[in-house]
Formats: structure tokens, sequence, C-alpha cells
């Protein structure tokens, strides 16, 4: 009776064990789920701009200034010089928003894109490929659409 016991016990552990593992595996790392990296502040003028309010500080330094360059319409690229992190360089394409929720006289856009490569601690978070988006409002400065964010 007490071999017969034995015998469950270490078969419920044999099939306990594996199953678990298997979960854990699947999941990977936790890094893995993590959201990506995002600044909710995002000003300034003409093809240069500051960003603010980072999240993944080990990474963005919580800050970086972009400089953009407009391509063939509607194109452009960026390059992301984090605060004393490393780089990100992406590639986007705008549409001008019809029914912009932009203050008077600022037009609403708004970019997706891809990372295109880095350099540093910034290429851990904001690795090629990523994707990005943004909505600006840009008349005589460029800034956020409120409530939005710069996702990385």
């Amino acid at each position: 009776m007490r071999h017969l016991r034995a015998v469950r016990l270490l078969t419920a552990a044999a099939l306990v064990v594996p199953a678990s593992l298997t979960g854990w595996v699947l999941a990977g790392p936790a890094s893995a789920t993590a959201a990506p990296a995002a600044c909710s502040t995002l000003s300034g003028a003409g093809l240069t701009s500051t960003l603010t309010n980072c999240t993944d500080l080990a990474n963005t330094g919580g800050k970086g200034t972009a400089v953009s360059k407009t391509g063939k319409p509607p194109t452009g690229t960026t390059t992301i010089k984090w605060n004393k992190t490393g780089t990100t360089t992406l590639s986007f394409s705008y549409t001008v928003v019809k029914a912009s929720k932009c203050p008077k006289g600022d037009s609403e856009i708004t970019e997706t894109g891809k990372v295109t490569g880095g350099t540093g601690a910034a290429i851990k978070s904001i690795p090629k490929g990523q994707k990005t988006s943004a909505t600006v409002c840009e008349g005589k400065s460029v800034a956020l659409l409120k409530g939005t964010k710069f996702v990385l």
C-alpha cells in the first residue's frame, strides 16, 4: 500500500513539474512583454524637437533631442539623441488629419514609422524594426496633440 502511494506521488510530480516549466518557457522573460518606450512631451520648432517625460529611464535617460528630415512627401527620417544613453533612428510617413483637434491655426499630423537603427543602451528597448507613432500639432511650433504620446 505504501509503495502504491509513493508511485502515485512520483507520477503526479512527474506530470506537474514539466507542465509548470513549459508555462515558464512559453511565457519568456518579463522584459519581452514590457511596454514600448514613450515620451509624453514633445516640443520644438522646425525640424528639431525636445522629447521629455520619457519612460524606460535606463535606456532613454528620460529625455532626448530629435532632428527630423523630410523626404519625398509624405515621408521622413528622425534621429533621436537620448540623454547619455545612445541614439535611435527611424523612418516615418505622415498624414494631415482633416478634422483637426489641434488649436486653431495648427495642423494635426499623424506619423507612423519604424526604427531603422540605433546605438548604446537605447537599442536594447527600442530595437530595429519596432513600430513608432505620434500625433502632433504643427504651426509656428510643434507639440504632441494633447493627451497623446510619442511611442517608440
